[in-house]
């Protein structure tokens, strides 16, 4: 059970970058984000992509414009021949199996890879939702829990196109509760088992040949099975009337005594969740590079017409309120092309140890370790593309708001991204019950510290901080400031509440925007600090744009912080509370206008995203 990453790369600690890193061990906790500063050498970055994975996003370029470009409506208009004929010419070329070991046919190469060729497939809209539930979801239970005669029965087929995957888990009346299911598997004396049951919004359900099938065994036992599509009982419903996405196919099934041997149970019986739980968190990881691949787009097509439509005698893009929407649509897509890279890295680091030992234990607490970065990618990424496509809407005016203008698609399209693979509501929760849980267990030290930082709020500001010669020494200070707020407010709500903080969600949704905030203020800062030296022709704007990041988002952060502090404590604990949230997160003040015009003046003179 291995999947070899990319020959030519080398692991995210190495200066080329790319996959295949060294033992697991090497890599960090997952949430160790929150506990201490990281150094910028350490992270992933996109300047730190290999000739590989450059070539590679050529290609996917080319494809997109000669073969998705001329079937464009077809796609739209849910010619599903058309989906299937363009997901085999990926699968061609060794797209549809990146993920996939080359044992069973596909590419087996690094999560960069994949961010790579998801981003670049975003423009293809619709096409790009078949292309990521296949190779996402559809794909990746085999690839991860499948046994040797599953994986060498299917995956080659679904690595090329032959054959397309889908995900079927949620049903009418459970949503995010998965594990309320109501589908059920009844044994039977020959060991197969009678599936009984429906589920609901399956992407891909049209045309998929296998699905991945959550039902509970005897009506207890949580378990995942692999159905074919033409097998006897199972039947597709029609189609949904979406919002967006209108080109994709999303349809219920229904199962009524659909029999499957009991070689398609996959993983175990009783442990789905595990299959369910881990598959979406790459599933949530790989939906945030799709996002990223919408924005940079955005803010190219946005900067185009602003630059060519004329008001008051002159091109609009030359009004500073203009102007200012594209500054914003870029930061924001540069806080999230940080973040996810650094995620894609550190999930390489992980795996490339636990696929070489082969066990597919080693895989799941690969997985599992990055549970909380994911879910802070999916949330992060899907709602700065929800902003950067309504900035596109409004540089558009009047005409963004017309089907026949891609603002409007795009607007659509983006909406989705906040509700599937987990709500972002679900995820919030599941960042700081997850981190709570494991400081609880001893998998990571947060309550020491948390203490620390209670400490040195109480102590006051060092006089020095060691920061003083950094590139981006504010923003630093302010992230160390940040980190320190968010540890003194968790272990404070841990201190108030205890075991029974999971049912305080408005204190757990307030930290995670805070360690949601941290994570992709950091990625951005460390980027620009990484980038100051490895790409010198954009030095400036690299930092121009993690100053952006960091001074428009320390604001609210802080916002959020008091109100917990208001929340967390009483008499002078609250007062003490919050004056050191005050003190840590008050920037020195900084000329937002100049730096805003200064990073305007470089995307039009780029056309779009300036780096």
């Amino acid at each position: 059970m291995t999947t070899q990453a990319a020959p030519t790369s080398s692991g995210p600690g190495e200066a080329s970058g790319g996959a295949g890193a060294g033992p697991a061990s090497a890599a960090p906790k997952g949430g160790t984000f929150l506990v201490g500063a990281t150094a910028p050498s350490s992270v992933f970055t996109p300047e730190r992509l290999t000739d590989e994975h450059r070539a590679i996003r050529e290609a996917v370029g080319a494809f997109v414009e000669k073969e998705y470009g001329p079937r464009r409506e077809a796609v739209e208009a849910r010619d599903y021949g058309t989906h299937r004929a363009l997901m085999r010419r990926l699968g061609e070329d060794g797209f549809l199996g990146v993920d996939v070991p080359e044992a069973y046919g596909g590419a087996g190469l690094d999560r960069v890879t994949s961010v790579v060729v998801t981003e670049a497939l975003a423009p293809t809209e619709s096409f790009a939702v078949t292309y990521s539930a296949h190779s996402g979801i559809g794909t990746l239970p085999l690839v991860f829990f499948g046994t040797d005669e599953q994986r060498a029965r299917w995956l080659p087929g679904l690595a090329s196109g032959e054959l397309l995957g889908a995900y079927a888990l949620t049903e009418p009346s459970t949503g995010s509760d998965a594990m309320a299911i109501r589908t059920k598997a009844a044994r039977q004396p020959d060991g197969s088992f009678v599936l009984d049951g429906s589920k609901q919004f399956i992407t891909n359900a049209g045309f998929a040949d296998l699905f991945t099938v959550y039902a509970k065994v005897d009506g207890e036992a949580f378990t995942a099975f692999l159905v074919e599509r033409d097998t006897p009982g199972l039947t597709i419903g029609p189609e949904e009337h979406k919002l967006g996405m209108h080109g994709t196919s999303t349809c219920a099934l229904t199962f009524e005594g659909v029999r499957v041997p009991a070689a398609n149970v996959l993983g175990e019986i009783g442990q789905g969740h595990r299959v369910a739980f881990n598959v979406l968190n790459v599933g949530r990881f790989k939906l945030a590079a799709a996002a990223l691949g919408g924005m940079r787009p955005a803010v190219g097509t946005a900067c185009a017409y602003a630059r060519q439509r004329v008001a008051f005698g002159r091109p609009i893009v030359e009004f500073p309120l203009v102007a200012a929407k594209l500054v914003a649509m870029a930061a924001r897509t540069y806080a999230v092309e940080s973040m996810v890279y650094r995620v894609a890295g550190l999930l390489d680091e992980r795996l490339a140890g636990a696929e070489g030992a082969g066990a597919p234990d080693a895989i799941r607490r690969a997985l599992e370790e990055y549970v909380v970065e994911c879910s802070i990618a999916k949330v992060f990424a899907s709602e700065e593309l929800g902003s950067v496509v309504d900035d596109l809407v409004q540089v558009h005016g009047g005409y963004g708001y017309i089907e026949d203008y891609p603002a409007a698609r795009a607007y659509r399209d983006a909406r989705i991204n906040r509700i599937w693979e987990g709500t972002n509501e679900i995820n919030r929760l599941l960042v700081p019950g997850t981190l709570i849980k494991r400081a609880v267990r001893g998998r990571l030290d947060l309550l020491g510290p948390a203490q620390r930082a209670r400490d040195a709020l109480l102590e006051g500001p060092a006089l020095d901080d060691g920061l003083d010669g950094r590139p981006l020494a504010e923003e630093d200070r302010l992230l160390d400031g940040l980190r320190t707020v968010t540890l003194v407010l968790a272990g404070a709500a841990f201190q108030r509440h205890g075991v029974a903080i999971e049912a305080q969600q408005e204190v757990l949704g307030g930290l995670a925007d805070l360690a949601i905030q941290l994570f992709a203020l950091d990625s951005a800062v460390l980027r620009a600090e990484a980038a100051a030296t490895a790409d010198p022709a954009h030095a400036e704007t690299h930092l121009d744009l993690a100053r952006l990041v960091v001074a428009d988002r320390i604001g609210p952060a802080e916002l959020v912080a008091r109100a917990l502090a208001a929340s967390l404590a009483e008499g002078d604990d609250a007062r003490l509370l919050q004056s050191g949230v005050r003190r840590l997160l008050r920037p020195e003040p900084i000329d937002r206008i100049a730096l805003g015009r200064r990073t305007a003046e470089r995307i039009v003179a780029a056309g779009g995203y300036p780096i």
